[in-house]
């Protein structure tokens, strides 16, 4: 059946806690920036700065939940995550939440990777290349049967946890 690609899920705004207010970092909650996840990797696991829960209740920054994606949508757009545990993020990106009546979050993940290179085609903006919440709007997908959609994104989930092995070992190897 066919969607906008706003259809299928909900996008989440991020913020950032006063810089000024000590009390709002180094706490225990994760906050997630471009330079996070700026590689190829589906999951990211560690965040350079963490904030406290004075930091989260007194920013516009929301937390996104296991499962969720993250996407980077100012400056560099397009690139793009799940999220494996509860995190905070910056204003630079939208947190993705699959709307799960319509669509798998593994299969959204793959589906919005697939188009990235529209979404990047779409970008606003005159001094930074920016994703708005319109932009998802002009991107028509297809979206198949839940039971569809989980053999699809399994099958995929298989093979970047091949190519997440691999980049490990590389990286042992390299160290």
């Amino acid at each position: 059946m066919k969607y906008k690609l706003s259809e299928v899920m909900d996008l989440i705004g991020g913020g950032t806690p006063k810089t000024s207010k000590p009390e709002y970092w180094n706490g225990s909650i994760p906050w997630l920036s471009v330079k996070d996840f700026n590689n190829d990797n589906r999951y990211v696991y560690k965040t350079e700065k963490t904030i406290t829960e004075l930091g989260l209740e007194n920013s516009s920054t929301q937390m996104l939940r296991k499962g969720d994606i993250i996407i980077s949508a100012r400056g560099t757009v397009g690139k793009i995550a799940t999220i494996p545990f509860p995190m905070a993020f910056n204003q630079s990106c939208y947190g993705i939440r699959a709307k799960k009546e319509i669509v798998d979050e593994d299969f959204l993940y793959y589906l919005i990777k697939h188009n990235v290179y529209v979404l990047k085609k779409n970008t606003h903006g005159s001094v930074f290349d920016t994703i708005t919440r319109d932009t998802f709007d002009g991107i028509e997908v297809d979206i198949p049967n839940i039971p569809q959609q989980e053999k699809i994104a399994s099958l995929l989930g298989k093979i970047d946890e091949k190519i997440e092995l691999n980049s490990a070992i590389n990286n042992n190897l390299a160290a």
